[in-house]
């Protein structure tokens, strides 16, 4: 069996060479082996990006993550007053309320914006 020191230095071992340094200091006043240990432990676990101690971290980690994933927001094309009257006639045709409902859902927000102002937002300066 392996005693507490051994495992410290195994654990310490492990670590990349910059954070090897605090552990090989002495023991300050009140730490012991088995606290350095803990604090060694949690150290590794944070460098293999295993935990995540604060809300700084955490959030770093879910934007490094989401990263892939995220698109750019689609610029709008500006509209003009035929595309407002062509999206209203379209809705017009729709005799039913689950078609226009289903109208509706694929409709993109600014052409949901159109419809429901009968015009182009006004583009912001």
């Amino acid at each position: 069996m392996m005693t507490i020191e051994e495992r410290l230095a195994t654990v310490v071992g492990l670590l990349p060479e910059s954070k090897q340094r605090r552990f090989a200091a002495p023991f300050a006043d009140g730490e012991n082996a088995d606290s350095r240990l803990v604090e060694a432990v949690q150290t590794l676990a944070k460098v293999e990006g295993l935990v995540c101690h604060t809300q700084a971290e955490l959030a770093r980690a879910k934007a490094r993550l989401a990263a892939p994933f995220a698109r750019p927001p689609a610029t709008p094309a500006p509209a003009s007053d035929d595309e407002a009257t062509s999206l209203a006639a379209r809705f017009a045709a729709c005799k039913t309320p689950h078609a226009q409902t289903a109208f509706w859902r694929a409709l993109t927000p600014w052409q949901r914006t159109v419809l429901s102002r009968g015009k182009p937002p006004e583009a912001k300066s």
